[in-house]
């Protein structure tokens, strides 16, 4: 029976978090496609909330929320420019290590899907560019009090996707760095972990018949674990 294999986007798939840059570029309004007054709008809008941030006036949901509407305001009738301008950038990050797995991916010879916190506004389409044909991300328009896609919450949307597409039955392959997704390690066979080394003992105890590994070693490991 094929494998699934559940990708999550932060740390894993990328190097870095995606968050960070695209509230950075928010930051410094970096899109050419953009007219001179909406940038300048885009960039004291977004320097606003990061500074009510980081003075502890917004948590961090309500700062997603808030980027996510600031994002679709100022991004809207450009054809998708900016966005396209943005995750172009973000394709530098990702890891080398796991371009294989992805291209089998956009192949169709591996299936999968990518589950991340991440806005949905940026990362369905970065799936898209992987050829990820399946993205589950945090919805671009929510309401306020709908929680990001993360945790149970991103399990549960895992485990209802794999239902529609009637592969509840097969083994359970999972890419993360995060204990955020314990939930998903939960009801995982195996996990590829790419976060602190130091966390894979204290998990080995907490999830005995799950099979996990530090990242990938080499080109045959891909091919072997996948």
């Amino acid at each position: 029976m094929r494998n699934v294999v559940i990708l999550d986007l932060d740390g894993t798939v990328l190097s870095v978090n995606s968050f960070r840059l695209w509230a950075s570029y928010m930051l410094r309004a970096a899109s050419p496609h953009m007219a001179p007054g909406r940038r300048l709008g885009l960039a004291l809008r977004a320097g606003g909330a990061l500074v009510a941030r980081k003075a502890g006036l917004m948590g961090h949901e309500a700062l997603k929320h808030h980027l996510q509407s600031l994002w679709q305001r100022s991004t809207a009738g450009d054809g998708g420019a900016t966005l396209s301008h943005f995750n172009d950038g973000l394709r530098r990050h990702v890891r080398p290590e796991l371009q294989p797995l992805l291209s089998a991916m956009a192949a169709g010879q591996v299936d999968g899907v990518l589950a991340t916190a991440a806005a949905a506004d940026y990362a369905q389409h970065f799936g898209g560019l992987l050829g990820i044909p399946h993205v589950l991300a945090t919805p671009a328009i929510r309401p306020r009090t709908m929680p990001s896609n993360i945790g149970r919450h991103k399990r549960d949307a895992v485990l209802d996707f794999l239902a529609r597409q009637g592969w509840m039955e097969r083994p359970r392959i999972l890419f993360t760095d995060h204990e955020d997704d314990l939930p998903l390690i939960e009801i995982c066979r195996t996990v590829h972990w790419f976060g602190p080394p130091t966390a894979l003992a204290a998990m080995a105890t907490r999830f005995p018949h799950t099979a996990l590994h530090q990242g990938f070693t080499d080109p045959e490991d891909r091919r072997q674990r996948c």
